[in-house]
């Protein structure tokens, strides 16, 4: 009968050097990208150079662990620099808005990358890539659920109008509707006047991402009004 326990032991008991450092980087990589994916396609801060950066520099710095094993040193202190380093990593992507705070999820994805590459770097290549599988499925199913499923889901039309700036305008509004990820079903830009621009969406959000939105759209010094009608 075939032996398949190192599949999920440590790979440092079977692999030799320095075939094992190769192995364990590159599965560091394909996992960083795994993660990483989801975030890059919805434009997040942290997309998927980021994410594959932190998890292979998680996995080599737990490698170098091991060569720090002695009689009188402690190897476990560089795995909670790692932990130490991460935090520092995922507050500064935290951004405190007027009345939100915004990039909470992408910090946990950053301590949770993190953790997936200690565990391949620890010689768990198998947990690593299954734990990398499951981030990016739960990424996904609460995306869905959140602007498909989800019971306050509300149909509504916002026409926004404002100063538009020679276009600078129109990329601060953007950027709004990017960072609280704005399904738009419509969306038309029309300048009816040189000094007066006029953006008219269709969305369908829950109720308390759609007061989020409008909130954060109201405080762009250029816009001048919000109207917020039922749709046809």
């Amino acid at each position: 009968m075939a032996n398949f326990s190192w599949l999920w032991e440590s790979w440092w008991r079977f692999v030799p050097a320095p075939w094992l450092s190769m192995i364990l980087a590159l599965a560091a990589v394909l996992c960083g990208i795994l993660v990483g994916t989801e975030r890059q396609r919805r434009e997040k801060p942290a997309g998927l150079r980021t994410l594959t950066l932190v998890c292979l520099g998680s996995a080599v710095f737990t490698m170098l662990s091991f060569a720090f094993t002695s009689t009188t040193g402690d190897s476990g202190r560089v795995a909670a620099q790692i932990v130490t380093g991460i935090g520092f990593l995922g507050a500064g992507v935290i951004l405190h808005g007027r009345n939100v705070i915004t990039g909470m999820t992408t910090a946990a994805l950053i301590w949770m990358t993190a953790a997936i590459g200690m565990a391949v770097g620890a010689g768990y290549v198998l947990g690593g890539l299954v734990l990398s599988i499951l981030v990016n499925r739960i990424l996904v199913g609460i995306f869905i659920y959140e602007t498909r499923w989800h019971p306050d889901l509300r149909n509504v039309c916002v026409v926004i109008e404002f100063a538009p700036r020679n276009g600078i305008t129109r990329i601060l509004l953007e950027r709004v509707m990017v960072d609280y990820t704005v399904v738009g079903v419509y969306a038309e830009w029309a300048e009816p006047s040189p000094d007066l621009g006029r953006l008219t969406l269709k969305l369908r959000l829950a109720r308390v991402h759609l007061y989020e939105l409008l909130d954060e759209l109201a405080h762009v010094p250029e816009v001048s009004g919000i109207h917020q009608t039922p749709c046809p």
